[in-house]
């Protein structure tokens, strides 16, 4: 836990992207709130909080209840005060945690709604809007160009849609905008989703895109193909589906990432979990994994690709706080040739208003 607050700690100070400062007089103690997209994004929003007020309120928060885990946030604070550091996780319902100690923390009302609202701010600035694909659709018609920016590494490149009808079928403008979208892929072509916002005008739309050039092309862009962004509701051209791995980056970039995830239904619990191995997604993962972050991290260090046989398969039980769903599946170890395997996954909740959660499952089930 002490490398990960590191990491963050390394993050603020050598990255400081979309930095607002708040200065008061003399030496007080410094907040820095900042919005990221994940645990592990380069890409964040600070604001820079200078009150020894603020910040002596923060330090001195009560530890209430110890948790297992501290939950999935885009928003923290990290405190400094006099060569001591605190870092502090904040969840959508304006929950405090202290990271390093995974405390609840008792907050005074009055802090936390100013806390709150600094945090409304910064989300308005670094996610997008929610935008439906009919809307898009005409704001954004065929060869309509834009900037795409993507959510972790804060990289961006320009685009031009050249056609698609249930989304958009894009390349990017030119060899330059190629070279950049490969970096954000680590140099190599892949299928897998990223959160990305488009711009239009003064608007930032929330979208994911893969980066697999496909079909045809016709720029002068050493992008062999095209490539697909999605938006709130779009389909698939060939099934005229929706792709649910879209739909959470989507999700994503609108800074909607566990609202969404926590009112899927048991069985898109279940394929949201091999989402998160397929794209290596350790905070996807822990949102629908009941297990503990290392746990869920040698899955994801273990696991290559993991797909369905076949899709609509029956429960096996189908209660209102339990479900059982027997699966068959290729799956990939790293290092090893695809292979078949199978297992029953089993959900559990609290209420049947509560989110559906998978039980611990181990690397050894899921290469049974």
């Amino acid at each position: 836990m002490m490398k990960r607050l590191m990491s963050f700690v390394l993050l603020l100070f050598v990255l400081q992207l979309s930095a607002v400062n708040v200065h008061a007089h003399g030496e007080e103690g410094q907040a820095s709130l900042i919005v990221k997209s994940s645990s592990e994004s380069f890409h964040q929003t600070v604001l820079k909080i200078k009150s020894d007020k603020l910040v002596r309120t923060l330090f001195e928060a009560k530890p209430v209840d110890q948790v297992k885990e501290v939950p999935f946030s885009n928003q923290y604070i990290l405190l400094e005060d006099l060569g001591e550091i605190h870092f502090y996780s904040v969840d959508e319902h304006g929950t405090f945690y202290d990271v390093e100690t995974k405390h609840k923390l008792e907050v005074p009302v009055k802090t936390k709604k100013k806390v709150m609202s600094y945090f409304k701010g910064l989300h308005q600035h670094h996610f997008g809007t929610l935008k439906p694909w009919k809307e898009v659709n005409e704001l954004l018609p065929r060869y309509a160009s834009f900037t795409i920016l993507d959510l972790e590494t804060g990289l961006r490149f320009q685009a031009q849609r050249r056609a698609g009808k249930n989304h958009a079928d894009v390349q990017p403008l030119t060899r330059a905008d190629t070279a950049i979208m490969k970096k954000i892929y680590d140099g190599k072509w892949s299928w897998k989703r990223r959160a990305v916002l488009v711009f239009h005008e003064d608007t930032a739309i929330a979208a994911s895109m893969h980066g697999m050039p496909h079909g045809g092309g016709a720029l002068a862009n050493n992008f062999p193909g095209h490539f697909c962004i999605h938006y709130k509701d779009s389909l698939t051209h060939s099934t005229r589906n929706l792709d649910l791995s879209h739909q959470i980056m989507v999700n994503k970039a609108g800074g909607k990432l566990a609202p969404f995830v926590q009112q899927l239904s048991a069985p898109q619990v279940v394929e949201t979990f091999m989402i998160a191995l397929n794209q290596q997604d350790l905070d996807l993962l822990q949102l629908v994994h009941n297990e503990n972050p290392e746990q869920s991290k040698v899955l994801i260090e273990n696991v290559e690709s993991i797909r369905l046989v076949k899709k609509n398969n029956p429960a096996s039980l189908d209660g209102d706080l339990v479900y059982e769903l027997p699966l068959n599946f290729k799956i990939q170890e790293k290092g090893h040739k695809e292979r078949d395997s199978s297992f029953v996954f089993r959900l559990k909740r609290t209420s049947p208003t509560d989110p559906w959660k998978i039980e611990p499952v181990l690397v050894e089930q899921l290469l049974n």
